[in-house]
């Protein structure tokens, strides 16, 4: 029985690991083999033992208290080996456990569906059952956390909700221990025909509202990511309307000037014909002053990403920020014009907005962006900064826009560096932040 005893605990507890593993294995603080083997034996070994003392239990409160009490042990271990938080270790390892539950809760109904009764304790044949139910639905339950429960994490890993949103799991775990599981353990209990239904209604509640929550949970940061997206085309469209409407100014003037410079060279003609320097010199004093416009700033031939740095350095010294601007670019740029004012959209705005939060007079923004090579571009800004700089476990700035929100701007610039086989660095140190970008067009993935 001791055998059947193990058995059974291994078929609850490894199905688990190796979900954990396969899902969350590049979020492992130290991916070394013996940490790796020490979180993964110290996690077997307390659902084991949890396991034996579990089916040696009497009372529902007494296992319910068990479960609970393991359950926090396996969070406490994969929190400290991941980079995740207590509450999302929470939430993530605790809808594993639901879902061993229900591969033994289901294992049960098919033994009782092929025999009319429950199983009398801990046998064989349940093993037999749960080693192909498992081999049958961890295709789905892999699936179920990698398109939905990583991409909710990944999407809004630094959001409030991960540190309450671990108690609807836990409710589900109490729920089962208290009045399902006492009925499936007692072997002199004959159920009626409503137990072919219970397993079902069970798993389908279960997990259709972890998929419904984490569902809302993706559409909300998408909607985020969608908003600032939209900000930022609003932004280049701004941009681009100023700069046409420069260029137009500046159309119609040297149309003007045109039409108006046959009448100076007469009046310069006849003021020299007359040797009258004094009068020649106040003329030219006055055309040239004639034009009141600023000469428009020409940072690059490429208009769209000219009227950008424009827009933005406008912005800036409107709050009295010190701005420098240096641009070397080939005629062919080795990424798209849209990903370019994406990248320097976002992060000319956060040097914008975190100079415009700045007490201090002691603003400045410094921009390079060049090109090694036809393939390589480069993109350095460094801006001044006052306060602290917060950061998410897993090391990404949170968003200054929205509490306790990562920076979704960021994230794109830092995606499309990935694009395109780049390399990023970001650093703060005396209240300058730079961020530095080579991306490789020649390799883009």
């Amino acid at each position: 029985m001791t055998s059947i005893y193990m058995i059974n605990g291994l078929l609850f507890v490894v199905p688990c690991i190796l979900l954990l593993y396969l899902v969350f294995r590049d979020q492992i603080k130290t991916p070394r083999p013996p940490v790796i083997l020490a979180a993964v034996t110290a996690f077997l070994s307390v659902e084991l033992i949890a396991s034996f003392i579990y089916l040696a239990t009497d009372t529902s409160m007494e296992r319910a208290l068990l479960s609970v009490c393991s359950q926090f042990v396996g969070v406490f271990i994969f929190s400290a080996a991941s980079r995740y938080t207590l509450g999302q270790s929470l939430f993530i390892i605790t809808v594993v456990k639901n879902y061993s539950e229900n591969v033994r809760l289901f294992s049960y109904q098919i033994y009782f569906m092929l025999t009319g009764k429950l199983p009398e304790g801990s046998i064989p044949e349940i093993s037999y059952i749960m080693i192909a139910l498992s081999l049958a639905v961890f295709p789905l339950i892999c699936l179920f956390y990698k398109k939905l429960m990583r991409p909710a994490l990944d999407y809004s890993q630094s959001l409030v909700i991960w540190r309450l949103i671990w108690v609807i799991p836990i409710c589900n775990t109490l729920i089962y221990t208290l009045t399902i599981a006492p009925d499936i353990s007692n072997y002199t209990h004959f159920p009626e025909d409503k137990f072919f239904v219970i397993p079902v209604i069970w798993g389908m509640l279960t997990f259709a509202t972890y998929g419904i929550l984490l569902r809302t949970i993706i559409a909300i940061s998408r909607n985020a990511e969608l908003k600032e997206k939209l900000y930022l085309t609003e932004i280049q469209i701004t941009a681009q309307q100023k700069y046409l409407k420069l260029l137009q100014t500046r159309i119609q003037e040297t149309r003007r000037s045109r039409h108006d410079m046959r009448h100076h060279f007469l009046v310069l003609k006849d003021l020299a014909k007359n040797k009258d320097l004094e009068g020649l010199r106040e003329y030219l004093d006055k055309a040239s002053a004639y034009s009141s416009l600023q000469p428009m700033a020409v940072y690059c031939d490429n208009m769209v990403v000219n009227a950008l740095l424009c827009y933005y350095k406008e912005q800036a010294e409107k709050d009295q920020v010190k701005v420098t601007m240096q641009v070397s670019l080939f005629d062919k740029i080795p990424v798209t014009d849209t990903e370019l004012c994406i990248i320097l959209g976002n992060l000319l705005e956060n040097a914008v907005e975190a100079c415009r939060r700045m007490r201090s007079q002691e603003r400045f923004i410094d921009l390079e962006l060049s090109m090694v090579s036809s393939a390589l571009l480069v993109v350095l800004i460094k801006n001044s900064f006052e306060g602290a700089v917060r950061r998410a476990q897993d090391g990404t700035f949170f968003s200054t826009k929205e509490k306790d929100r990562k920076g979704i701007g960021l994230s794109s610039v830092l995606n499309i560096t990935e694009k395109y086989n780049g390399v990023s660095r970001l650093g703060y140190e005396d209240q300058v932040f730079q961020v530095s970008l080579l991306l490789n067009g020649g390799q883009q993935s």
